[in-house]
C-alpha cells in the first residue's frame, strides 16, 4: 500500500491550516515569543516533520524535528524566543506520513500464519521474487475468493478498505485494492491485500489480537487471481522499508515462507 507524503510551507505570520490530514500551527505570547504547535486530525498516528527558517530567535528545539502525533491529539512542538534589540522573521514548513517513522521493528518477534488453525495454503509467491516482490519482503498465499484472514500479530487497525470490486492483472489496478493496515505494538505495520469487497471485518481503531479473524480474501487491486498479499514494513519520510520477518511454520519450525510450498497454521 502506497502512501502520500504531504509538504506545506508557512510565512512566519500566517494563519492555522485547516486540513482534514495534520495541520501545524502557531500563537503569539504577550512576550512576543512563538508557540508551535502540530494537530492531527485523523484516526491513525501521524509522523510530522517540521523545518524552520528563523532569524533574530532563539528556538528551543533543533531543526528540523520530528513529532508523533497521536489521533485526535494536539501536541506542543517548540517555542521560538525573539532576541532582545533586533528585529525578527520566521517561516516553517512540514510534512507528515502515517505512522511511526522512529519505529523499530522487534526482530525478535516470530508472526503467525494468517489463517485459521488447521488450515493449509499454498505459497505462490515469496520473499523478494518476480514479477511483483522485488525488493520486497511479502507473501502472496493463494486462497479462494471468501477466505477468512486472521492477524499475524497483536495490534490496532489504521485503515480497513474494502468498498473496491475490481481486479487485473495490471499495475494500473492498484488503485483498486481492497485492505487492512494493523500497526503494532513496536511501530511496524502489517498489510493485508486484496480482499474481497466488503471483505473487512473489522474497524478503523479497533484492536484485534493473533489469530483473530479481521478480513476476507479476494482479488481487487493489481491481481491475477484470488490470494492474500502479506507484508511487514516500518514507515519512512521516503516510503515503506519492507521487514525481514519470520513465521511460525510446519511442525513447530520457524522461518521464512517459500514459494510453491504449503503451510499449515498450527497454533
Amino acid at each position: 500500500m502506497k502512501y502520500l507524503l504531504l509538504l506545506f510551507v508557512f510565512p512566519g505570520m500566517g494563519l492555522p491550516m485547516q486540513e482534514k490530514g495534520v495541520t501545524v500551527f502557531h500563537e503569539q505570547l504577550p512576550d512576543k515569543s512563538i508557540r508551535i504547535f502540530a494537530k492531527n486530525l485523523t484516526e491513525v498516528p501521524q509522523s510530522v516533520k517540521i523545518e524552520g527558517t528563523i532569524k533574530g530567535m532563539e528556538s528551543s528545539e533543533s531543526l528540523p524535528m520530528v513529532l508523533l502525533v497521536a489521533p485526535g491529539e494536539t501536541k506542543y512542538a517548540f517555542l521560538l524566543t525573539p532576541e532582545k534589540g533586533t528585529s525578527y522573521s520566521y517561516n516553517y514548513k512540514y510534512t507528515y506520513i502515517q505512522g511511526d517513522v522512529t519505529a523499530v521493528h522487534n526482530d525478535d518477534y516470530v508472526y503467525q500464519l494468517p489463517f485459521r488453525r488447521g488450515e493449509s495454503y499454498l505459497v505462490g509467491q515469496g520473499y523478494n521474487e518476480r514479477p511483483t516482490h522485488m525488493d520486497q519482503y511479502a507473501v502472496d498465499f493463494n486462497m479462494d475468493e471468501g477466505t477468512t484472514i486472521c492477524a499475524i500479530r497483536d495490534g490496532v487497525v489504521m485503515q480497513a478498505v474494502d468498498n473496491n470490486s475490481k481486479g487485473c492483472p495490471k499495475e494500473e489496478c492498484t488503485q483498486y485494492n481492497n485492505f487492512i493496515l494493523v500497526r503494532h505494538e513496536d511501530g511496524s505495520i502489517a498489510d493485508y491485500s486484496h480482499l474481497k469487497k466488503r471483505g473487512a471485518l473489522v474497524t478503523i481503531g479497533q484492536e484485534v489480537k493473533a489469530g483473530q479473524p479481521i478480513g476476507l480474501s479476494g482479488s481487487t487491486g493489481w491481481a491475477s487471481g484470488p490470494h492474500l498479499h502479506l507484508e511487514v514494513y516500518v514507515m519512512r519520510f521516503t516510503g515503506q522499508q519492507s521487514v525481514k520477518v519470520e513465521y511460525h511454520l510446519n511442525k513447530g519450525t520457524i522461518g521464512i515462507p517459500r514459494s510453491m510450498e504449503s503451510y499449515t497454521q498450527e497454533l
